[in-house]
């Protein structure tokens, strides 16, 4: 069956890995294409998500694991009767195992395959041992039943415990496809913390980078453009492991004017 929409998840248990970053790029980039999305928050201790996307992002709450799945399931039944082509959902750190659980018990892979709905696992490599196991019990798990993005972020990976390693190779035998996030100055990072401050809510990427929006001075703002507009290269080329295909078409090829040919010109010979 052909895909018809795609959930977007990041399962990882380890937090800190810039997972609610890398989708504010994602959901703008959505955006830019009016792709129809909706998502869920499930990071119930922060809550950025949802505060960010209000109209379009739902909270849920995990708690232990009985409590998880009820929460997955409501999660899933809703997603399935929806028609928006796009669901994202944000995880909190120290879920991994409830998720996975979710989705075995509730053998969703399975349930959405029939539907026409397809996962995108989204994984954040680091340099740390922990976070490599992570990523191989998710990939383990999951197999050629999703597809899988890598995200790489060099703010908080910095070595090559990943890149080469015979977990790399296998996830690009299975058509995993990478990006990379841009890094954003500490000045420009303290200035979005300080208009989400003087806002008193969560402001979406989009927002910050409108300079006629106030909230960051000129500079700052274009900061954040220069960001988004690496991110949305990056996804428009991986489109079709982000949304159902037919979608997004890739831009067509203009053809390079020849240069003009330059006119013979007469040739001296100094040996006369």
């Amino acid at each position: 069956m052909s895909t018809t929409r795609r959930i977007h998840l990041n399962p990882q248990s380890k937090g800190n890995l810039g997972k609610s970053f890398e989708a504010e790029f994602r959901t703008a980039w959505l955006d830019r294409h009016a792709i129809h999305w909706n998502g869920s928050d499930l990071d119930d201790r922060h809550r950025t998500f949802a505060s960010r996307h209000p109209d379009v992002v739902r909270s849920y709450r995990l708690g232990n694991e009985q409590e998880s799945k009820t929460a997955l399931l409501s999660l899933f039944r809703r997603v399935l009767k929806d028609t928006a082509a796009v669901h994202v959902i944000d995880t909190r750190a120290q879920a991994d195992a409830l998720i996975l659980a979710a989705l075995e018990e509730l053998q969703l892979l399975e349930v959405c395959a029939d539907q026409g709905v397809r996962f995108t696992f989204f994984l954040f490599p680091t340099d740390d041992t922990e976070s490599m196991t992570n990523v191989g019990r998710l990939f383990l798990y999951a197999g050629d039943r999703v597809d899988y993005v890598v995200v790489h972020n060099p703010a908080k990976a910095r070595g090559d415990l990943f890149r080469g390693s015979a977990l790399e190779k296998e996830l690009l035998a299975y058509g995993a496809r990478a990006v990379t996030l841009p890094a954003l100055t500490p000045t420009t990072l303290l200035a979005m913390e300080k208009a989400e401050a003087l806002a008193k809510r969560s402001l979406s990427f989009a927002e910050l980078s409108q300079v006629e929006a106030g909230h960051l001075e000129r500079l700052l703002a274009g900061e954040i453009q220069w960001a988004m507009q690496r991110m949305f290269g990056q996804y428009d080329a991986i489109a079709d492991l982000l949304v159902p295909a037919g979608l997004i078409h890739a831009p067509e090829k203009v053809a390079t004017p020849a240069a003009p040919a330059l006119a013979v010109q007469p040739q001296l010979n100094f040996e006369e």
